[in-house]
C-alpha cells in the first residue's frame, strides 16, 4: 500500500466543517471497514490535505469528493504526491509510528467534538502531549523544555499575559499536566470511551524514547515530540496564539522562571480549565456553542469584568455565533472583535464589538424589563438581541444602521435567533427615529464626536444615553448621560473606541498621515485635527529627543486618565499612531505606548513611551516609567510640554476621575479653572472636569 494525498479546497470554512464531520469522515471509516484503505489522517488548513494508505485511489473517497464539488461545498480537489516530513519526526525509521499516531489522533478528533461535560481542545492537547512525554520517560524538567520549544516555535501575536493572571492559571495547568488521562476515560468521565486516544500518544512516546536511547533518531527526542504537538494542535484547530499560550503557561508551570507570558485574545484564568476552545474541523452542536458561550462569560468574570446579573444572563442566553455566521464558532466566542464589512481600501467599517466592551456598555445602560430602547448602529444585530433579552417580551428595541446590507443581515440574524421584539431600520443614525420616540434608553454602538440633538430630544424624561464619544484627538470614552436639573451630566464612563458615524450629518471621518517615507508608521487622525502633512513627511528619520518624567505605573494599571488629561491639555490632542511590531526598537523606541499617543505641532511630532525600571513596588512588582519621544523641528519644546503635563497630572489629579457634561453652543460659557476643560464639537461642547 502507498500513501495517497488529495488536497481539498472548500468553498467556505463553515461548509468544510460540516462536510468533514458528516460526509468525508464517514466515508473514510466505511472505506477502512471495507478494507479499501488502511490508515488515514488530515491536517487542518486550506487546501485541506487528506492522506490515506491504499493500493491506489479509493473509489468511495473520490465519489464523495466529486459529489461535494457538485454540491458546491468543495471548489476543487486535486491528487498530489505525499512527501512525509521524515526528518522533522526523527527519521524514516520512526515514520510508521508517526503515521499510526496521526491516524489515531485524526479519528478521535472527529469522533470527540467538545461539548457539555467534555474537555475542550486546549485541555486535550495538554493531556495528550503530557501522556506522550511520560511514555517517552522524560522527566519533569525535560517536559518543561519540550513546552519551551513549542513556545519558541509559536511566537505570540497578542499582548502579554500579566504575572498575576499567569499565577492563577498555573494550578489548572499543573492538574492537566499530571492527571492520569486514563482515569478520565471511564464511562461517566469527560473522556468517556476515548482511552485509545491517550494510549496512542503514550505508545508513540514510548517508541520514540526507545529509538532515542538506541541512537535511532535523526533529531533530538524533545524536538520531535514538540513537532508532534504542532501537528496535533493544527488538526485540533488551535490558533498560533492558543499554542503559544498553552506552551508558555505549561513551561512556567514547570520552570517558574518568568513573570510575563502571552495569551490568545480572550484567554483568562479559569478554576477548572485552561479556557475551553473548540476544534477547527467540526461544527459544534447547540450544546457545544452553549459551552463556548458560557466559557466566554466565565473568562470575562475571571478577568475582573464585573457583570450585573442581567447582563450576565443576556450574554449566556443569546447565541453570538448566529450573528457572525462567516466566523468559526470558536472565533465567535472569543473576547475579540469580529469584522464583517470593509470599505474599498480594506478598512473595517462594521464589526461585532468585543464582548467585554459590549458587556460594559450594557451595564452602563441599565436596561429594565418593559422599556423601549433605541440603538444607533445595528451592525450584526447581536447587541440588539442582547437588548431584546434585557427588555423582555413586554419591551421593544429599534436598531438603525446606514447600510441596507447591514440592516438586512441584522434582520436575518435576529430571525435565526428567534428574536421577535426588534425593529431594524435603514437610516442615518444621527437622526434617531422620532416615530418611535420617546425612548427609555438610547445606546450608540458607533463612535460620535458631537452628540446629535435628536438623541437627546428623543429620550423620555429620566431616560439614559450611552455613547462612545471621541472627546479630543483620538481619545474616546463610553459615557452614560442623564439629564439632571436641566443639565446633561455623566454618571459613568469607560475607555473604549468605536468605528465612527459615517454617511450622515454627524460624520467623524479619519485620515492617515505617514511619518516615515514608506508609511510604516503613520497617524490615524480625526479629520477635524489640524495636521501639516508635508511638514511631517519622514519626520521619524530626523534626530530623536526624549524626556523621562518619573511618573510610573504598575502592571495592570491603566494610565487612561492621564491620557485624557493630556489630550484635553494639548491643541492637537493625543492622536492614535499605527505601527507594526517590527517598528519597535528600530523606527520607534522598544516600548511605545500603543493607545492614543502622538501629539503634533507644525513639523514636530511626539509620542509617549515606557521603559521598565530596575526598582520595583514594595511587593516586588514591576514598574514602568513614562517618557516622551520627539522628532522634527520644535520637538524639544513639545517634548518638554508633554513631560510637564504628565508630571502635573501625576501630582494634582492622579487618583481622581473626570466627569462630563454636554452643553449647547449658546449656553453660558462655564468659568475656567485648573482641571476643567471645554471641548468644542460641531454639535455642542463637552465640559470635562476633574473633581
Amino acid at each position: 500500500m502507498e500513501w495517497q494525498q488529495n488536497n481539498i479546497t472548500f468553498t467556505s470554512r463553515a461548509a468544510g466543517h460540516d462536510a468533514i464531520s458528516e460526509r468525508i469522515g464517514p466515508a473514510l471509516r466505511a472505506a477502512q471497514e471495507a478494507g479499501d484503505l488502511a490508515d488515514w489522517w488530515f491536517m487542518n488548513k486550506q487546501p485541506w490535505p487528506l492522506r490515506y494508505r491504499a493500493d491506489g485511489p479509493v473509489p468511495l473517497i473520490e465519489r464523495t469528493l466529486t459529489a461535494l464539488v457538485g454540491d458546491r461545498i468543495v471548489q476543487e480537489w486535486t491528487p498530489v504526491c505525499y512527501e512525509p516530513e521524515s526528518w522533522a519526526f526523527g527519521g524514516p525509521a520512526v515514520m510508521n509510528a508517526a503515521h499510526g499516531l496521526f491516524h489515531a489522533d485524526s479519528y478521535h478528533l472527529l469522533a470527540y467534538p467538545p461539548g457539555r461535560g467534555r474537555l475542550g481542545r486546549r485541555e486535550t492537547a495538554v493531556l495528550l502531549l503530557s501522556a506522550m512525554m511520560r511514555g517517552a520517560r522524560l522527566d519533569w524538567f525535560e517536559q518543561g523544555d519540550v513546552w519551551a520549544k513549542v513556545a519558541d516555535l509559536r511566537q505570540r501575536a497578542t499582548a502579554a499575559l500579566p504575572a498575576r493572571a499567569l499565577e492563577q492559571q498555573r494550578p489548572a495547568m499543573l492538574r492537566l499536566m499530571t492527571v492520569d488521562a486514563h482515569s478520565l476515560a471511564r464511562p461517566d468521565g469527560p473522556l468517556a470511551n476515548r482511552d485509545g486516544w491517550t494510549t496512542a500518544f503514550e505508545d508513540a512516546g514510548r517508541r520514540l524514547g526507545e529509538l532515542a536511547a538506541s541512537g535511532g533518531l535523526t533529531r533530538g527526542l524533545r524536538a520531535v515530540i514538540a513537532h508532534h504537538f504542532l501537528f496535533h494542535a493544527n488538526r485540533a484547530g488551535l490558533s498560533r496564539d492558543d499554542q503559544h499560550a498553552i506552551s508558555f503557561i505549561a513551561r512556567e508551570a514547570v520552570m517558574g522562571s518568568s513573570d510575563n507570558t502571552a495569551s490568545a485574545a480572550g484567554t483568562h484564568p479559569n478554576a477548572d480549565s485552561v479556557g475551553p476552545v473548540n476544534t477547527g474541523t467540526i461544527t459544534p452542536s447547540a450544546a457545544d456553542a452553549e459551552q463556548l458561550r458560557n466559557a466566554l462569560v466565565d473568562q470575562l468574570q475571571a478577568a475582573g469584568n464585573g457583570l450585573s446579573p442581567a447582563t450576565e444572563d443576556a450574554l449566556r442566553s443569546v447565541p453570538r455565533h448566529l450573528f457572525v455566521p462567516d466566523a468559526s464558532v470558536e472565533d465567535a466566542y472569543k473576547n475579540a472583535t469580529v469584522h464583517i464589512k470593509y470599505d474599498s481600501e480594506g478598512t473595517s467599517i462594521s464589526c461585532a464589538s468585543q464582548p467585554s466592551v459590549v458587556a460594559r456598555m450594557l451595564d452602563q445602560l441599565q436596561v429594565q424589563p418593559g422599556q423601549r430602547v433605541l440603538e444607533l448602529g445595528a451592525g450584526t444585530g447581536y447587541n440588539a438581541a442582547l437588548l431584546a433579552h434585557l427588555v423582555g417580551p413586554e419591551g421593544r428595541v429599534t436598531t438603525i444602521d446606514v447600510d441596507d446590507d447591514l440592516v438586512e443581515g441584522a434582520r436575518a440574524h435576529l430571525a435565526a435567533a428567534g428574536i421577535t421584539n426588534v425593529e431594524t431600520i435603514t437610516r442615518d443614525g444621527a437622526l434617531g427615529h422620532a416615530e418611535g420616540a420617546p425612548y427609555d434608553r438610547i445606546i450608540a454602538t458607533v463612535g460620535a464626536h458631537g452628540i446629535p440633538h435628536a438623541w437627546l430630544d428623543q429620550l423620555a424624561p429620566g431616560g439614559r444615553l450611552v455613547t462612545p464619544q471621541r472627546l479630543k484627538g483620538s481619545v474616546s470614552r463610553s459615557i452614560a448621560y442623564e439629564q439632571r436639573d436641566g443639565r446633561w451630566q455623566s454618571l459613568d464612563s469607560a475607555m473604549n473606541t468605536f468605528m465612527p458615524l459615517r454617511r450622515g450629518i454627524a460624520d467623524d471621518d479619519r485620515r492617515v498621515i505617514p511619518l516615515t517615507a514608506d508609511g510604516t508608521v503613520r497617524l490615524q487622525a480625526p479629520s477635524g485635527v489640524s495636521v501639516d502633512v508635508d511638514a511631517l513627511a519622514d519626520v521619524l528619520a530626523q534626530p530623536r529627543v526624549e524626556e523621562w518624567t518619573g511618573m510610573t505605573v504598575r502592571a495592570m494599571e491603566s494610565p487612561e486618565w492621564m491620557e485624557l488629561y493630556l489630550t484635553c491639555s494639548l491643541p492637537s490632542g493625543l492622536i492614535r499612531m499605527l505601527f507594526p511590531p517590527a517598528a519597535k526598537g528600530t523606527l520607534l523606541t522598544e516600548d511605545p505606548y500603543p493607545s492614543s499617543t502622538a501629539a503634533v505641532d507644525g513639523g514636530a511630532v511626539t509620542y509617549l513611551a515606557r521603559r521598565l525600571l530596575e526598582r520595583t513596588t514594595e511587593d516586588g512588582g514591576k514598574l514602568w516609567e513614562f517618557g516622551v519621544i520627539g522628532h522634527g523641528p520644535g520637538s524639544d519644546k513639545l517634548t518638554t510640554t508633554l513631560a510637564d503635563l504628565i508630571r502635573t497630572w501625576n501630582r494634582e489629579y492622579r487618583g481622581h476621575e473626570a466627569t462630563f457634561e454636554i452643553q449647547a453652543h449658546d449656553a453660558p460659557t462655564p468659568p475656567q479653572h485648573p482641571g476643567r476643560f471645554t471641548l468644542a464639537t460641531p454639535l455642542n461642547r463637552i465640559i470635562v472636569n476633574w473633581q
